[in-house]
């Protein structure tokens, strides 16, 4: 009796959700940071690597963010700077928090040790009926939004033509933009702040709030796009936000964000 009771208190602690790492401020300080870092980074990754991509170590500062910034070999180096970067501050941040809260509460002395960076993020592996039911509202998202974008004769992939055609190698620029770009956008979105949002409230409201307001977020930070490209790119948030909340994982929307991604530069290369 008292072993099997061991037993399922040992199974309780492994199936637990994390612990709730940040409070409603600690949330607010949160979303500055992630997002300030993101910008943050990507910028310094054009004023390393542009001296380095156009061999003038002289650049001025204004220099190297005026040619850099659209040159496609600086934007892929600043990406991939980005990338590893702001992956380990976000892994590093969970991890201390997780050591904190631990500590400081009263939860299980085997609670440290069952809820790792990846519990949090929701780094697993998800159903498959379910992938297949995002993966078809994912192409009917594409069709409508093709169809819309279409009739308007907008035209979302303008913005790429410079970088393209100064990219060397290309298949680094097309590397990042596919696979790069998904991976710590969603680690930033559908990662930590929809997680930190999401576990400030009870129930569906949290997924919800986090949903908008990540969806809301991840839109604005494309300054690239027009109005309407945005409105595109809000909508495809929450269709990420979804199938991060019905999938439970985060590799899904990862997965639908890199076909996303991946069709859309498909499309523009097949216009060259």
């Amino acid at each position: 009796m008292s072993h099997r009771l061991y037993r399922s208190t040992d199974k309780a602690i492994l199936d637990a959700p994390p612990p709730k790492l940040f409070s409603k401020a600690g949330v607010g300080a949160l979303y500055i940071g992630i997002v300030g870092l993101f910008l943050a980074l990507q910028l310094l990754g054009v004023y390393l690597f542009a001296p380095y991509v156009f061999n003038e170590q002289t650049l001025t500062a204004a220099q190297r963010f005026g040619m850099g910034s659209y040159n496609g070999t600086v934007t892929s180096y600043a990406m991939i700077f980005t990338l590893v970067v702001l992956l380990l501050a976000i892994a590093a941040l969970i991890k201390v928090r997780l050591r904190q809260v631990t500590l400081n509460s009263s939860a299980s002395p085997g609670l440290s040790h069952n809820h790792s960076v990846a519990d949090y993020l929701a780094i697993k592996p998800f159903a498959l009926r379910i992938a297949l039911g995002i993966f078809g509202l994912w192409l009917l998202f594409m069709f409508a939004t093709e169809a819309v974008t279409y009739w308007l004769e907008k035209d979302p992939t303008a913005f790429v033509d410079e970088l393209y055609a100064s990219a060397d190698p290309k298949w680094l620029l097309i590397a990042v933009m596919v696979v790069a770009a998904p991976i710590y956008e969603e680690v930033m979105f559908r990662g930590i702040l929809w997680t930190a949002t999401k576990e400030q409230f009870e129930g569906e409201t949290g997924v919800w709030v986090a949903s908008l307001v990540t969806s809301i977020l991840f839109a604005i930070i494309h300054l690239q796009y027009a109005f309407y490209e945005m409105s595109v790119i809000f909508l495809l948030a929450l269709l990420l936000s979804y199938a991060r909340a019905k999938s439970g994982s985060l590799m899904l929307p990862i997965l639908i964000h890199m076909m996303n991604n991946g069709l859309a530069m498909w499309m523009y290369l097949s216009t060259q």
